[in-house]
């Protein structure tokens, strides 16, 4: 099948969208083209490629939903509107005009159940469910060491600045999220990583802790750090068999088991003490981390999600099933490294 993808970043190499998108699809044995988010570079997507479908990541400055429409309809295209809705971090999709999506879209997918139930009453047959996952190939060029110390994952509001000055007497703690640079905590501190870089900062650490969603974000995207889903850097670290410590809520025990494949706590001032205690079981903390990458491996892969949303179209997906067998045993052997 034939699939052009546009949306900010998608025709960067280290883009996220690439490994959400582009890189699953020809994983799975399709055509992709990825294209820039212009009205011309989508327009000679279609007239060069004549693909089946569009797929349109929406953001602001990307062209209008009556302008895709127009585009496809000469084309003879599919055009699937992929929101990736509220994230902990990164580029998030305005989920509040769904409904003008759905008039306009040939297929609308949303990334989250309560969206889907929120908008099913105007209608499934053009709405679907693609929610996160991870692209393990894309991880795998990290470089292994030794386990030490925590990676902890978060933006600088006041709530997480106490709660990682609460634990900031711990050796080997790394910071990664905007805002902590600047500050002067006796932490590493780093921005965003490119992700083989990122992969290999989360596979030497004992612990992933994701901090909660800042009060900036939390605003932004209108929702609670309790109605958010899990961060990116949660899937990334089961990949390298790390595991994660993350606040309670609902979306955690959709993804992963609490207590089995992942860690909860409660409160961001429970840290200081909750993390010494795991740091200190690191038998515990290994088993963890095992099965969180048998579950995510198994179970939270974009190749799966793209797999299950292209099956009303294809009869069987043209995967190249030795190679997912292949990469899928790379990832075993490499997560157990350190």
């Amino acid at each position: 099948m034939r699939i052009v993808v546009t949306g900010y970043g998608v025709d960067i190499p280290e883009s996220p969208l690439r490994s959400q998108i582009a890189e699953p699809l020809r994983f799975l044995g399709h055509e992709v083209v990825a294209v820039a988010p212009t009205s011309a570079a989508i327009k000679w997507g279609l007239d060069r490629y004549s693909p089946e479908i569009l797929v349109v990541v929406p953001a602001a400055g990307i062209p209008d939903r009556n302008e895709i429409r127009a585009l496809t309809a000469v084309s003879e295209t599919v055009a699937v509107c992929l929101h990736t809705g509220p994230l902990l971090e990164g580029a998030t999709t305005d989920l509040s005009v769904i409904d003008d999506d759905l008039r306009e879209y040939d297929l609308v997918a949303v990334p989250d159940l309560q969206t889907f139930d929120e908008y099913e009453a105007l209608g499934t047959f053009r709405l679907s469910l693609i929610e996160p996952a991870v692209h393990p190939p894309a991880l795998m060029n990290f470089v292994p060491s030794e386990r030490r110390g925590i990676v902890v994952v978060g933006n600088s509001d006041p709530e997480n600045i106490d709660a990682v000055m609460s634990i900031d007497h711990l050796d080997d703690v790394v910071v990664m999220g905007e805002g902590w640079i600047d500050l002067p905590l006796e932490v590493s501190a780093v921005d965003t990583l490119p992700l083989p870089e990122r992969a290999t900062l989360f596979a030497g650490a004992h612990l992933l802790v994701e901090l909660p969603a800042s009060l900036a974000h939390q605003s932004a995207v209108k929702k609670s750090a309790f109605e958010l889903g899990l961060s990116t850097a949660v899937y990334e670290a089961a990949v390298v068999g790390t595991p994660s410590l993350v606040q309670a809520r609902a979306a955690v025990e959709h993804v992963l088991e609490p207590g089995k494949e992942i860690i909860t706590f409660q409160s961001a001032s429970d840290l200081g003490q909750l993390i010494p205690l795991l740091l200190a079981d690191h038998q515990e903390t290994n088993k963890i981390g095992e099965a969180a990458w048998s579950r995510v491996t198994a179970d939270h892969t974009w190749a799966q999600r793209w797999r299950t949303f292209l099956e009303p179209w294809v009869d069987d997906v043209d995967t190249d099933r030795a190679k997912e067998v292949s990469y899928l045993g790379k990832v075993e052997v490499l997560s157990q490294a350190g």
